[in-house]
């Protein structure tokens, strides 16, 4: 791995923290026009960069969805104003009704809002009754596919209450084997419930034997724990592949492009559950060499798609990034002077109930320094779901080796009662721990507990950073930062919900991660300003590149995003937890 790794720096000829990567297409305008065969075939990469990469999102949604609040993203018209500030050419679009009501009124009306678009490609949805619910036999199902230039079907198993067995969809994928039409398997429920690790993956690996010929691809909310299942599938079904915006890893890109090929992988975002943002950021910067990240862009689907005929590329004249930033995060390449400080990163190698690739110590090195990490605040894996004495020495341990990277802090559990939790504290202490993990939602410690206040209190005694996944009502956190003055105190993941708090208290800011709505960053700057706003990874648990995404792409100013990214984190630093 580390080999690779480095042949990969070599390649790509990154030294230090400046980058020379590839760059997606950019320009003046949304013109566009179709490049011919001859131009396809000269159209490979060859060593250099290729000025295009055709991005090309495997799954988004259109139409007034169960979930949509008035306000948030769901036309077309939307879509298309997205792809445009991404860079993104074409996108693979299913209607909301398809998703989530009936297959015969999604499928017909994505259609008409699709006929005048090059760029949007219709996908249907499709179930096992569809003979007995609209009189269409299986192969009168797919010629009307044929005739309306749908080339991807979506299967939403658990929204409309289906299995992959033989008995039950066999029938369905008969025609389809014959002419190798792509297929989605989904399995998250419009209401959310299976919004995570909820693939069936004997099903999965069944229909994938059973059908060789049948391209399917795995689409889902969040794959986490459920990583080493796919990684199995992927041994056993030679044609399945993974739309990544279910896979959040840290280097899960590069572990599966090593391990089974970057055609295994394709582009797609989850919008507008999800923004485009994240998982683009995080393939625009894998560490993976530029002919793999144009397969994983936008090729491998293309390919997929022309079962029927081939899918011509379109050339789009984007408009131009609206800073450096936007470019960043469009092409990969970042300037050697932007450098961040993250406030939410986790170590240790082997200490997750999930696998994180590369985990020790030295490669995570020399990813900060490719992503240009000058600070991170790290605290343990093990920690959180199991010995935090065990996860505080290893967090110890590496924070000594990489002293001008990590500040260490030291992670409590409020189970162990209050001697112990002090005991750990000082011992911490002399180790060269400068701040204070909490996590009592995943401990089963209540999080408005007495407990909590010890921590407080010490942070409050050094003045330290505490940071704690969720601090619990507003009325409980403004209790703690007007009493614990002189510590800092920082909610570990997004929310707006204590704005109210950070207008009377200064001592309170908000971690950055998640973003995943396409809006996120603009919602919560708006609501309690870009200066009480921290930049946070979740490293190991979470991408980079994927933490980043959000607020490069972000419609604020670009000095919102400086102070976001670099200066917030850093004028804390320089009063606290020093």
């Amino acid at each position: 791995m580390k080999k690779n790794r480095r042949a990969f720096i070599r390649q790509s000829g990154l030294t230090g923290l400046g980058l020379s990567t590839v760059g997606l297409g950019s320009g003046l305008g949304r013109r566009f026009n179709f490049i011919g065969p001859k131009e396809m075939e000269h159209d490979i990469y060859n060593g250099v960069a290729p000025s295009d990469w055709n991005v090309f999102d495997a799954h988004c949604i259109v139409g007034r969805h169960l979930k949509w609040n008035g306000e948030g993203l769901h036309t077309m018209e939307d879509l298309l104003s997205e792809m445009d500030h991404y860079g993104i050419t074409e996108a693979l679009v299913v209607d909301s009704l398809s998703r989530e009501n009936h297959p015969f009124d999604g499928n017909q009306r994505i259609l008409e809002r699709s006929k005048t678009r090059p760029r949007i490609h219709p996908a249907w949805s499709v179930l096992p009754s569809v003979l007995e619910e609209t009189g269409r036999s299986p192969e009168q199902f797919f010629r009307e596919m044929q005739r309306n230039n749908v080339r991807a079907l979506f299967l939403f198993t658990n929204q409309f209450f289906f299995n992959l067995s033989d008995w039950c969809i066999d029938a369905l994928m008969e025609p389809l084997a014959e002419r190798k039409v792509l297929v989605f398997i989904n399995p998250v429920e419009a209401n959310g419930r299976g919004s995570s690790d909820a693939t069936d993956w004997d099903g999965i690996v069944d229909l994938c034997k059973r059908w060789p010929d049948i391209p399917v691809i795995i689409s889902e909310g969040r794959i986490r724990r459920s990583q080493r299942m796919l990684y199995k599938a992927f041994d056993a079904c030679p044609n399945l592949h993974l739309e990544l915006s279910a896979h959040w890893l840290h280097r899960g890109i590069e572990f599966i492009s090593e391990h089974w090929g970057a055609n295994r992988l394709v582009f797609g975002s989850g919008w507008p559950k999800y923004g485009q943002h994240m998982t683009l950021v995080n393939l625009t910067t894998a560490q993976i060499d530029e002919k793999d990240k144009k397969l994983i862009a936008g090729d491998n689907l293309r390919k997929i798609l022309s079962w029927d005929t081939p899918i011509p590329k379109l050339k789009v004249d984007f408009p131009e990034p609206h800073d450096e930033y936007v470019k960043y995060g469009r092409s990969g390449i970042r300037p050697s002077d932007m450098t961040f400080y993250d406030v939410h990163g986790h170590l240790g190698e082997y200490n997750a109930h999930y696998h994180v690739p590369e985990s020790d110590i030295e490669s995570v090195v020399e990813d900060i320094q490719y992503y240009g990490l000058e600070k991170i605040c790290a605290f343990s894996f093990a920690g959180v779901y199991s010995d935090e004495v065990f996860g505080n020495d290893i967090v110890s341990r590496d924070v000594k080796m990489h002293s001008d990277r990590f500040i260490g802090f030291t992670l409590l559990n409020p189970l162990r009662g209050e001697e112990e939790m002090n005991a750990e504290l000082k011992r911490g202490a002399a180790q060269g721990m400068r701040g204070i993990k909490l996590i009592p939602t995943y401990q089963g410690y209540p999080v408005e507990g007495p407990l909590i206040e010890v921590a407080c209190q010490w942070a409050h005694d050094h003045q330290q950073i505490i940071i704690n996944h969720y601090w619990g009502s507003a009325e409980q956190i403004e209790k703690l930062v007007s009493k614990y003055t002189k510590a800092c105190f920082v909610t570990a993941h997004t929310t707006t919900a204590y704005a109210d708090v950070m207008k009377e208290y200064q001592n309170l800011y908000i971690c950055s991660v998640p973003l995943l709505s396409p809006r996120a960053c603009e919602e919560v700057v708006d609501a309690i300003g870009a200066d009480r706003f921290l930049f946070g990874t979740d490293l190991l648990d979470l991408p980079i590149g994927w933490g980043l995404g959000p607020i490069l792409f972000a419609r604020i100013s670009t000095e919102e995003k400086r102070l976001i990214l670099h200066d917030n984190l850093k004028n804390i630093l320089t009063k606290y937890s020093l």
